[in-house]
């Protein structure tokens, strides 16, 4: 990405979610408040 570009949301969304997965993923069992790998997919 260079300075001044534009940013596509389909992609901030994508790492907002896998971010999420990887956080809530290294949580124990117990204490996740969702399963991450379920996480931002639609049903």
């Amino acid at each position: 990405m260079a300075a001044g570009g534009t940013i596509d949301e389909k992609l901030v969304k994508e790492l907002v979610i896998d971010s999420y997965r990887l956080v809530v993923g290294g949580l124990p069992q117990s204490e996740q408040p969702a399963d991450p790998r379920a996480y931002g997919r639609r049903a």
